[in-house]
């Protein structure tokens, strides 16, 4: 499974109302995508308590690469990006995996990287999350929480909507 997210940073003035409702029009477009586990549309406020920017930050978990690449293929990314710009997409391996009911049922998303250090003992990560994986290419560790309420000293996002796509039942089995 590939765990990605892209962040629009967007103007401390800019009228959040405008990614909400584009949310809730079109989040369920996106329900019975193949190869999609989950996409969680994620939105920071800069006035919400631990928060300091305006973002629309939206996380996937795809069930492979073939998968993402038909999303990121496919006509709503490409509206997306004459909206909002092109963005650096970042992506990461899954290693632990949420129920999506788990993140159905949550209100805000937590989300910390950090550095794995070099000769680190891969096997012994400090992996405490729900939602846990990694990127090799630049050695970080991701992790997320899904709760009722943003947690201080990483980045939060209210989640607004978190669609659920059709999935091999084999390979979407949560990991341990």
């Amino acid at each position: 499974m590939i765990v990605m997210q892209y962040r629009f940073t967007l103007p401390a003035d800019y009228d959040m109302a405008i990614v909400e409702n584009r949310i809730a029009e079109n989040g369920a477009k996106l329900d019975g995508f193949t190869g999609l586990l989950f996409k969680a549309y994620l939105v920071s406020r800069r006035e919400d308590e631990h928060t300091e920017e305006n973002r629309y930050a939206p996380l996937y978990v795809w069930e492979d690469a073939g998968a993402m690449a038909r999303f990121l293929q496919s006509p709503g990314f490409r509206r997306l990006t004459q909206d909002f710009g092109w963005p650096q997409i970042d992506t990461w391996l899954a290693l632990r995996l949420p129920a999506v009911d788990e993140v159905k049922d949550a209100a805000w998303l937590s989300i910390d990287r950090q550095p794995i250090a070099a000769h680190s003992d891969l096997s012994a990560l400090a992996m405490h999350a729900p939602l846990c994986a990694w990127d090799v290419s630049r050695w970080q560790l991701l992790q997320v929480e899904f709760g009722d309420a943003p947690q201080a000293g990483i980045e939060n996002y209210r989640i607004g909507y978190v669609a659920s796509g059709v999935t091999d039942p084999i390979a979407a089995t949560p990991h341990a």
